[in-house]
Parts: C-alpha cells; sequence; structure tokens
C-alpha cells in the first residue's frame, strides 16, 4: 500500500512539472484601449514594436509593426508570444504598444506604453486615448 501511494504522489508531481512547464511556454500582453472619458475603443489597431522596431518607428511613424491585433469588442488586444520565437535567447523583452491615427511627418497622432515582458507570464496595459478624433 505504502508503495502505491509514493508511485501516485510521485506521478501528481509529475504531472503538475508538465502543467507549469506548459505555462512557461508563452507570454501573454492583454491591452486594453479606452478613450479619455474610460470608454472602450472597439475595432482600433494596435501596433507592437520589438525592440529594434520601436527605435525605428521613433523615427518613421510609418515603419511596419513587428505584430497588429484590432480590439475586439471589450476593446482588448490580446498578443500571444510563443516562448521558442520570443524568448530563446533572453527571458525579457522590452515591448512597445501604439496606437495611432494618421502618419508621416505630419497630421498624426500615437499614444504608447512599453513593458518589459516575460515569458510565461501574462501582462495587462492600458492605452488611454485623450482627444481620440472619432
Amino acid at each position: 500500500m505504502r508503495k502505491i501511494v509514493i508511485l501516485l504522489c510521485t506521478m501528481l508531481f509529475m504531472v503538475a512539472c508538465e502543467k507549469g512547464n506548459e505555462e512557461v511556454r508563452e507570454a501573454k500582453v492583454i491591452v486594453a484601449v479606452y478613450d479619455e472619458n474610460g470608454k472602450i475603443i472597439t475595432d482600433v489597431p494596435v501596433k507592437m514594436y520589438n525592440e529594434k522596431d520601436y527605435r525605428i518607428f521613433e523615427k518613421d511613424n510609418l515603419t511596419r509593426p513587428t505584430a497588429v491585433i484590432q480590439t475586439n469588442e471589450s476593446g482588448i488586444a490580446t498578443f500571444v508570444l510563443p516562448r521558442e520565437e520570443w524568448f530563446a535567447t533572453q527571458s525579457q523583452r522590452l515591448l512597445t504598444f501604439v496606437v495611432q491615427k494618421g502618419g508621416g511627418p505630419d497630421n498624426y497622432q500615437i499614444w504608447s506604453a512599453g513593458k518589459t515582458v516575460e515569458a510565461g507570464k501574462i501582462i495587462k496595459i492600458e492605452i488611454r486615448l485623450t482627444q481620440f478624433p472619432n
């Protein structure tokens, strides 16, 4: 009987460790977009820039983003970052999330938030669009 209990405990421990490893496989960044009054903004593109691309974007706001996700009916854009793609060489990444209206040298507006994202973590970010043109 004692051997069965030890065997069951070992199996449960192994299953728990496997589940723990699954959680570390990807990071998620949940970006909520609101207007200046706290009302959700739906169907707006949220751009994500990695470290290198954001430095280029700072000089040229027409720079292609690393990824783009539209906000859903709840004003949320969820970015899923697989470990093997985003965290193969480093456990943290500094990512910047941008909502942009217009573009080019004139007549544009940018709202952004940068965040350090760790492998296996869920990060929540809010971007509040002040003076957002409807």
